[in-house]
């Protein structure tokens, strides 16, 4: 059975992975690192298949991470309300490429450009993903998990 459970990085997650005070084992800082309120234990099992939910449940209990909802066909539910994007307010692959390059520069400056040539160069929006997820990360190292979740906002919505 599918495993549809959203988790969500709570302020002391956050704060664990500025700090990196050592409360966690290799394994789970890397799977707090890639819990980010979208994907769901199922989509994470599939990067990290080893002691998942060992991992999930030593962060849950230390309440550095938090259930926020579950998916179901697509859409991210948290607390019984839809997280979809109205296709209105979707941003094209362009607009996410422009924006993110931009904020990469602002944030970032010189040392990112070869990640910003690679956005740049991205043509579709399975080569832009893993692009932006490796952006977000190196914000998050640089300014803190807030800029890097405001980052990823920007770069979403019109």
């Amino acid at each position: 059975m599918a495993d549809l459970r959203v988790f969500g990085k709570t302020p002391k997650g956050a704060a664990e992975l500025a700090a990196r005070s050592g409360a966690l084992s290799l394994a789970q800082r890397r799977l707090l690192i890639l819990i980010d309120g979208v994907r769901d234990v199922d989509q994470l099992a599939a990067i990290v298949p080893y002691g998942i939910e060992e991992s999930l449940g030593v962060l849950e209990q230390g309440e550095f991470i938090a259930l926020v909802g579950s998916t179901a066909g697509g859409t991210n539910t948290v607390q019984g309300a839809s997280t979809t994007i109205p296709e209105a307010e979707m941003t094209t692959v362009q607009e996410a490429k422009t924006r993110a390059v931009r904020a990469i520069n602002d944030l970032l400056g010189p040392a990112a450009d070869r990640l910003a040539m690679a956005i740049e160069a991205a043509k579709s929006g399975d080569e832009l993903r893993p692009l932006i997820r490796e952006a977000e990360r190196l914000v998050a190292m640089a300014h803190g998990a807030a800029a890097a979740q405001a980052f990823i906002d920007a770069i979403r919505r019109r």
